[in-house]
């Protein structure tokens, strides 16, 4: 594939199909953050098109592509997007305990308690140890805001939520949980379940307990409402 028509982006000429893919990358990453109640800065907020990401990022590098942003109920609750990659003298494409530590390093300094990392491949078994350990230090502290997602880079070349086949998601709040189990006289344990690692759980960032209300339309049924408790 011919380069970009002069797309450079990490000191590299981009093919077309690469400038896509960095694209639709970032404009879903900024889709599920505003999805998950965050306010995005106002150079992100805009509708994102690939003109105007090559505009942005024509001879930028990926620590250009970070994302800070902030939930809109909460200021003080960020979160960081980083797209980190290895030194250029990497034996390995898979993310180094260094450059974990980078963003570790990073994410204390601005006080940001929760990160994601896009990713092009698996992380290294020490770096993924890395992240679980300060994990689990924060958890220790009690500290369970702190957390650190992977997504793959191939997962976030389409947004599975805008698909037509999917139905709406919404996250409830701890309040709608309880006023959902108390007006059906339920507990917990009587919702049905979705996985934790679910594609859809991933993309909303949800923790076990959380419940997820789906609206699904039907010519037949017409509206089908259904909740899932993430286990």
């Amino acid at each position: 594939m011919e380069g970009d028509e002069g797309f450079v982006f990490d000191n590299h000429p981009q093919t077309e199909d690469t400038t896509y893919g960095m694209f639709a990358i970032r404009r879903t990453i900024c889709q599920m953050l505003e999805d998950r109640g965050y306010v995005l800065p106002p150079q992100d907020s805009e509708e994102l098109t690939l003109p105007g990401f090559k505009s942005r990022f024509q001879g930028k590098m990926n620590k250009d592509l970070t994302i800070l942003a902030s939930k809109a109920d909460d200021p003080e609750k960020k979160i960081m997007v980083f797209f980190p990659t290895n030194a250029p003298d990497a034996k390995s494409r898979k993310l180094s305990v260094e450059s974990v530590r980078e963003v570790i390093k990073i994410m204390k300094e601005q006080s940001v308690p929760r990160g994601v990392l896009v990713v092009e491949s698996r992380l290294m078994n020490h770096a993924q140890l890395t992240i679980d350990t300060e994990a689990e230090q924060h958890r220790i502290a009690n500290d369970r805001e702190w957390r650190i997602e992977i997504f793959l880079a191939s997962e976030l070349k389409v947004n599975i939520t805008r698909h037509e086949l999917v139905p709406q998601h919404y996250v409830l709040t701890e309040e709608d949980k309880k006023t959902l189990l108390k007006r059906y006289h339920l507990q917990e344990k009587h919702l049905p379940r979705i996985q934790k690692s679910d594609p859809i759980a991933r993309y909303y960032g949800l923790e076990r307990q959380h419940v997820l209300k789906i609206i699904r339309y039907s010519e037949t049924a017409g509206k089908y409402v259904t909740y899932r408790l993430v286990a």
